[in-house]
């Protein structure tokens, strides 16, 4: 059973704290492309994203991605209400779901619980005008799919249901349910890169020390506390002439 933690906000220091230092469904396309359920050259970097949360405390959302999440979640409310009346479903809000084992993550927007398990995954968009009618017009082909089964996986739900709300537009809501056979290309490319992250974090821990931040930052707190000290720095490197 995946864990559900409902005690975290979405897009707060501790939500960020958590989907930093793990794999997290929104970024799984980094690891395996939407396509051909193939092993991603980004992959690296991503794994150097996340080690350099766990041993730096280092931010990696920027400031105008939460900004548009903040800008976004002042409509959820409308959309939510709009997907609740248009399907006759009952949803919550989750902050951040983990697998059983803790390795990897998602943050659907809200779910459908059934008894104690999750029935689907909820993503709910309030996007601009362009994109909102590009998905009216256009879908939203593979850009969502690792994505979606990602969530399914970590979630272990049934069904996800994308839904895109503008107030002056008719609603975009689309259903997925679960692709077993690029569920399983993904687990396993998951598997792959989680021992990949590891052996690189060993790797860096094994080439010194790292002067990390207190804690986790936010994107602004971080945007302001990117260099140590003056003080701090010489002492570093007069430490490395020394040994």
């Amino acid at each position: 059973m995946p864990k559900l933690h409902f005690d975290v906000d979405q897009g707060s220091g501790r939500w960020m704290a958590m989907r930093s230092v793990i794999p997290t469904a929104s970024n799984f396309n980094e690891i395996i492309t939407p396509a051909k359920g193939e092993p991603s050259a980004s992959r690296w970097k991503y794994a150097v994203r996340i080690i350099a949360a766990r041993m730096l405390n280092w931010q990696p959302e920027s400031l105008d991605k939460i900004a548009h999440i903040a800008a976004g979640k002042d409509q959820e409310p409308q959309a939510v209400a709009q997907l609740e009346i248009l399907r006759d479903i009952q949803t919550q809000p989750v902050g951040f779901v983990t697998s059983n084992d803790g390795r990897f993550g998602a943050s659907p927007d809200r779910i459908v619980l059934a008894g104690e398990r999750v029935d689907i995954a909820v993503e709910c968009k309030c996007p601009t005008i362009p994109t909102h009618l590009e998905y009216l017009l256009l879908g939203h082909g593979n850009d969502y799919r690792t994505q979606v089964q990602g969530q399914l996986y970590v979630c272990e739900a049934d069904k996800a249901i994308f839904h895109s709300y503008h107030a002056r537009m008719p609603p975009h809501t689309v259903d997925t349910g679960r692709d077993e056979a690029f569920i399983k290309k993904l687990a396993d490319a998951l598997e792959r890169f989680h021992d990949e992250v590891e052996e690189l974090y060993r790797k860096a821990q094994s080439l010194g020390s790292y002067e990390a931040f207190p804690s986790l930052l936010t994107p602004l707190e971080a945007e302001y506390n990117q260099h140590i000290s003056d003080d701090e720095q010489l002492a570093k490197m007069e430490g490395y002439i020394r040994t």
